[in-house]
């Protein structure tokens, strides 16, 4: 099976980066290899998850169409939090000779078929509901600073995606780690054994200091 690649993220800085670049691509080739499917080619959007304008998508199905390919997306919500536009665009695949979707978040499901299409639409839906929400707690909560007299003229337009930024980044780093805590965490280990462990395998902050159960707590959290 041949795979298009279809990246997506939300802000120029994460584009240039690579910020949640890296973990997407890493989530695709491991299903191409579990699949053992070849990865033929990538497309890298930089857009917001609401707007249907999307070149690189265009570009991407159009590649699919051409190799008979299919589309393959990190996540779910990285083809679009718009549950509309999500069930268009996987009608479209089927009409017009493309091998359809495939999410890594839902390996299973099979948008060609009817049971499938209706789990993409739930889960779609949830997504749509997801960034909705996001965006009305920002909004609430920035209107409650605003009653409380606390000036919010140090948020910048671009602070809320430095700090969305951040926290991706932070969860990035923290995969890394991924790999020698799990083990830790099924053997029962608590929060100092485990800080201590990687303190001697020489895992450190950024800043180079030793890690601490706090943070070590943080990292489980990051991974869930």
């Amino acid at each position: 099976m041949d795979l298009i690649a279809y990246y997506r993220v939300s802000t120029d800085r994460q584009g240039q980066s690579g910020l949640g670049l890296e973990a997407q691509r890493a989530k695709v080739e491991a299903l191409a290899a579990e699949r053992h499917a070849e990865l033929v080619a990538e497309f890298i959007e930089v857009e917001s998850g609401r707007k249907k304008d999307r070149p690189q998508l265009a570009a991407a199905l159009a590649e699919a169409r051409k190799r008979k390919a299919t589309v393959a997306v990190a996540k779910l919500d990285r083809l679009a939090r718009d549950a509309e536009f999500v069930l268009r665009l996987s009608r479209e695949a089927e009409s017009n000779g493309i091998g359809g979707f495939l999410f890594c978040d839902l390996p299973d499901i099979d948008a060609t078929t009817s049971a499938g299409r209706l789990i993409l639409s739930v889960m779609a839906s949830v997504a749509e509901f997801e960034s909705r929400r996001i965006s009305e707690r920002t909004r609430d909560a920035l209107a409650a600073a605003k009653a409380r007299g606390v000036k919010l003229g140090g948020l910048r337009p671009g602070t809320l995606m430095e700090n969305q930024a951040a926290k991706e980044r932070a969860t990035i780093e923290a995969e890394k780690l991924r790999g020698v805590l799990a083990p830790m965490v099924a053997a029962g280990m608590s929060l100092r054994e485990m800080a201590e462990a990687l303190r001697g395998a020489g895992k450190t902050t950024k800043s180079g200091n030793r890690l601490s159960p706090s943070q070590v707590s943080r990292l489980l959290q990051r991974l869930k």
